[in-house]
């Protein structure tokens, strides 16, 4: 891949077929772009228990012909069969063997160790501009559009607070707290009694947190061209779930080009 190339990966991604007006799922879709053209390369993942055979490469041929897929590459953890190979070769579509690796020189790090710093609780006291206008245990907090506030937003706040005020090397602590002292522009307190309204000018916020630390261990692929004999690509994979956020992380060594980082977000496939 030359410097001037663009590449956006997307996994899964659906199109639409040309055909039939449906939406088709694709595992990988890697569209690459340069200043002349762009090609648009779908991958398709199979991890059976035997080899690929024929009908599942005509049937992904057929998809990647009505989706607009400019190549195809199926990779196999268990290989193809020799007809499929033929069929490939027929086909256009570039098969791929994956096959576990137990080291590789270049990664002696077993795993990456995940830090995850979450909310276990919060407290917010919000101050009226002027006392005795609302009771506090039966008041409602509203915007400056007069719309009650959902709880979620202070949620989101206080989320924030930690990542903004927790250290990210912190040690992993079962529960810690901070406390905080917040200006507020737009927030009004109304009575559910009266309904009398008076500004929230600032407020006093305790948020309560837990910070764990696990190590993901890697898992080693190597990508192979059996037919011709070539290892082509080295793979280190970690599945990562913060709680707030999944995907894979990956490094991708290339022979001839060198490593790099791939983040791929998990998400959940539309039936």
């Amino acid at each position: 891949m030359s410097a001037d190339t663009d590449a956006v990966v997307e996994s899964p991604k659906r199109i639409k077929d040309r055909v039939t007006g449906r939406m088709r799922e694709h595992d990988v879709v890697v569209t690459l772009s340069t200043s002349h053209h762009t090609l648009v390369v779908a991958i398709e993942c199979r991890d059976l228990s035997r080899p690929v055979g024929v009908p599942a490469l005509e049937a992904f041929a057929k998809k990647c012909e009505h989706t607009g897929i400019n190549q195809g590459i199926v990779v196999s953890a268990k290989g193809f069969t020799r007809t499929a190979r033929e069929k490939a070769k027929f086909l256009g579509i570039r098969l791929l063997d994956l096959a576990e690796a137990e080291s590789f020189a270049w990664m002696l790090a077993p795993g990456i160790t995940i830090t995850t710093r979450s909310l276990v609780r919060h407290n917010w006291t919000l101050i009226p501009e002027e006392e005795g206008v609302v009771d506090r245990p039966n008041m409602e907090v509203l915007d400056e559009t007069a719309a009650v506030i959902d709880p979620s937003v202070f949620t989101s706040h206080s989320r924030r607070f930690i990542e903004q005020h927790v250290p990210h090397d912190a040690e992993p602590v079962e529960e810690a707290s901070i406390k905080l002292r917040v200006e507020l522009k737009g927030f009004r307190l109304r009575s559910k009694e009266s309904g009398a309204v008076v500004p929230a000018t600032r407020a006093l916020v305790t948020v309560w947190y837990r910070i764990t630390s696990e190590l993901v261990p890697y898992r080693l692929m190597q990508y192979r061209d059996e037919a011709a004999g070539d290892a082509l690509t080295d793979v280190v994979t970690a599945d990562i779930d913060s709680g707030t956020f999944s995907g894979s992380l990956m490094f991708i060594n290339r022979q001839e080009e060198g490593g790099h980082l791939v983040f791929i977000p998990h998400s959940s496939k539309d039936t």
